[in-house]
């Protein structure tokens, strides 16, 4: 049973890593690139605070995945 845990820990850490860090390659394209901008009908006023949100999101994502691979690595 510890064994299923710390696996599974591992990989549900590895993939919190993944989405966090597409979510701040996410918002850094927002900013770059007018298309994805015009695509998803965000004005530039509100760039800021959606690359804000979204690098947030991210560091909180990626430092929560690395905890958990760390404890199932038995940190």
């Amino acid at each position: 049973m510890v064994k299923a845990r710390r696996i599974a820990s591992t990989f549900i850490g590895g993939i919190q890593c993944v989405i966090g860090g597409f979510a701040s390659a996410l918002s850094f394209l927002i900013y770059i690139n007018d298309q994805l901008r015009n695509m998803f009908s965000i004005t530039f006023e509100e760039v800021y605070l959606i690359m804000f949100i979204l690098l947030v999101f991210g560091m909180i994502s990626i430092l929560s995945g690395m905890l958990l691979v760390w404890e199932g690595n038995g940190g």
